[in-house]
């Protein structure tokens, strides 16, 4: 009986310590979900504009460009127009040296810096995910083609699972929360805090994020310093992702409220009521409106039936995601009772 319980034991202790260490392998592993879930709100949005568009005669192109910002960077339109500079930290952010550099200017951009291989790291493998082998020299950095190819690899990836109904700004704000959580700082000797890190595979800041592997180097992105109070305050997409968020739930309440989308003077989308076209005046005191016949709720007519967008959502996770070390080390515990009662 005693060998069987330190066989278990040991067993247990040898399946913790190896999904610790797949933990630790996995490069921007948690990073990268974080970012995915951005993605994931960002294709639920532009759901809904594409569900107000067929049903209304609102112009949501304003807002459908405001996603494309986001994603892309001001002024781009999709992943073929976006242009990339000679060398991978120049996009992805450096803290040394003449030219200091830092990302979040698009969402699409800082996801390939964090996710794209480099031939700096040869050995690298799960990059973000397990199975990703993607790599792209110091000479194919500029071109377009590899960068677009990742892209769609990582979208696919990211709205699998995203979940559904119209993004809340309480639902933003937990992501925002969770994001600049991993955000790391870094002082210089002189105590003065310089651009912050995401991702590196590092438990502290980098200097550049040029793909290479060294103390101060690494696959990550650099973003501008935020306050105390709020450390992703400076990432320019983010900021633009929750103002739209705010916007869109206003709209869709508004909407449910019993509004109409029209569009409005300055090009944005508006919600503006309009009258039932099956309500008539009342031609007397205690004569009820054509269209108001219609079965009420709990007998009154002003009850209605609404669905929290909060409800139907989901946290996305990608498919690559496997069983945590919890679950693993618990069935281990199963097979130990059972060895040791039978």
């Amino acid at each position: 009986m005693w060998k069987k319980v330190a066989t278990l034991i040991v067993s247990v202790f040898l399946v913790a310590s190896h999904v610790s260490r797949s933990d630790q392998v996995l490069v921007n592993g948690k990073e990268f979900k974080t970012l995915c879930e951005f993605v994931g709100l960002t294709e639920r949005i532009n759901e809904l504009l594409d569900k107000v568009k067929e049903k209304s005669e609102a112009n949501v192109a304003p807002l459908q460009k405001r996603v494309k910002d986001i994603l892309f960077g001001t002024d781009i339109g999709n992943a073929n127009e976006m242009s990339w500079q000679p060398y991978r930290q120049l996009d992805c952010g450096q803290d040394s040296g003449n030219q200091r550099t830092h990302g979040g200017k698009a969402l699409v951009r800082d996801l390939i810096c964090l996710c794209e291989g480099t031939n700096r790291q040869p050995n690298l493998r799960d990059l973000c995910y397990a199975g990703n082998v993607r790599k792209v020299n110091s000479q194919e950095w500029p071109t377009t083609q590899k960068h677009r190819s990742t892209w769609d690899d990582l979208r696919n990836r990211c709205i699998t699972g995203s979940g559904k109904g119209v993004p809340s700004e309480t639902e933003f704000h937990e992501k925002k929360v969770q994001f600049g959580m991993r955000i790391k700082k870094r002082k210089n000797s002189d105590g003065r805090e310089h651009l912050y890190t995401y991702g590196g595979g590092k438990e502290y800041g980098l200097h550049t994020c040029n793909g290479a592997e060294s103390e101060n180097d690494g696959i990550c992105v650099l973003y501008p310093r935020g306050s105390n109070e709020d450390n992703a305050s400076g990432i320019e997409w983010l900021n633009k992702l929750e103002d739209l968020v705010k916007e869109v739930e206003k709209m869709n309440k508004d909407e449910s409220a019993g509004g109409n989308t029209k569009p409005s003077t300055d090009g944005k989308a508006s919600m503006e009521k309009k009258p039932k076209p099956n309500t008539k005046p009342s031609t007397g005191e205690n004569s009820p409106a054509k269209g108001t016949e219609e079965p009420q709720k709990d007998g009154n007519p002003n009850a209605q039936t609404t669905t929290s967008p909060e409800k139907d959502a989901t946290t996305a996770r990608p498919p690559e995601e496997q069983k945590s070390s919890s679950k693993i080390i618990l069935q281990f515990l199963w097979i130990f009772l059972f060895w040791l009662f039978v």
